[in-house]
């Protein structure tokens, strides 16, 4: 079992700030939807082994999983689990991935551009939801992604309980779901 599904990490590239995703051949903007995965069994299709960063069936139980996916035919661009905690007044991003086909860092080319961002957005819409004012927090996997979150997002880099531990605060958080639309399905 990949221990990244367990304790959680970031890896997601932040490719562009669009406020629907990008088609990058055609220049097109795709509206978009959320949805909450409700059965854990549907989440067995999404694997490391075909390019979904872990298998998101070994994500724990508290770790609530969101797709973003097209609107016209509900094809699913990303995964984002988050856990509600309560005693950090925060949202946990526990883990974010986009599909293959738009992980252009492992690819080398991308289908839809904006799905990054979008992931990190749903995170901070639900902590606006649970009365978070957007704060969430979560661990880079790296230090290069890291130093990609405070850049492109303005997080703070925290450091206490991981050494890529970051948080961002509301009045980034505000500027992201400004910048963002999606539909809630």
């Amino acid at each position: 079992m990949n221990q990244n599904a367990l304790i959680g990490g970031v890896g997601i590239w932040i490719d562009g700030i669009v406020s629907c995703l990008e088609d990058t051949e055609t220049r097109e903007i795709k509206e978009t939807v959320v949805f909450k995965i409700e059965s854990r069994s549907f989440l067995k299709k999404f694997t490391e082994k075909n390019g979904w960063g872990i298998n998101w069936i070994d994500v724990p139980e508290d770790v609530e999983v969101y797709a973003l996916a097209l609107r016209e035919n509900t094809e699913i661009q990303g995964l984002v689990g988050i856990r509600n905690t309560p005693g950090a007044k925060a949202v946990y991003l526990h883990w974010a991935c986009c599909a293959p086909q738009n992980n252009k860092h492992e690819r080398g080319s991308q289908k839809y551009k904006g799905v990054g961002g979008h992931l990190f957005a749903i995170a901070v819409d639900k902590s606006v939801q649970w009365g978070y004012d957007g704060v969430i927090y979560g661990y880079a996997l790296n230090k290069a992604l890291l130093i990609h979150y405070i850049e492109k997002l303005g997080c703070s880099h925290l450091g206490i309980l991981h050494p890529y531990h970051f948080m961002l605060g509301p009045l980034n958080a505000k500027k992201l779901l400004e910048t963002y639309t999606y539909e809630w399905n």
